[in-house]
């Protein structure tokens, strides 16, 4: 079983290896970055479609799982949990 730390110090370490290669997620764009904590669903939307294809995306799921993240986009998934409605299962 993976630990919320370990998942967490892996995506560390997968971003820092493709900040070493001059490299840069999406969510990482200083004009882009505010739409995975967005308060509006339609620009979670968007954050979710710009991961696609990103070199952390497995990483930053797994980080997300374990740390139970309950609010914005990672890997991918929006992981909003709205009120009223129960949390989404883990895809």
């Amino acid at each position: 079983m993976t630990t919320a730390r370990d998942a967490s110090e892996r995506l560390l370490r997968a971003l820092l290896t493709i900040a070493s290669q001059e490299q840069r997620t999406h969510c990482s764009d200083p004009g882009l970055s505010e739409l995975w904590l967005s308060d509006h669903e339609g620009e979670r939307a968007e954050a979710a479609r710009l991961c696609i294809g990103c070199p952390v995306i497995t990483k930053c799921g797994a980080a997300a799982i374990a740390n139970d993240e309950r609010w914005g986009v990672w890997g991918g998934h929006d992981r909003t949990v709205r009120p009223g409605r129960p949390k989404k299962a883990a895809a």
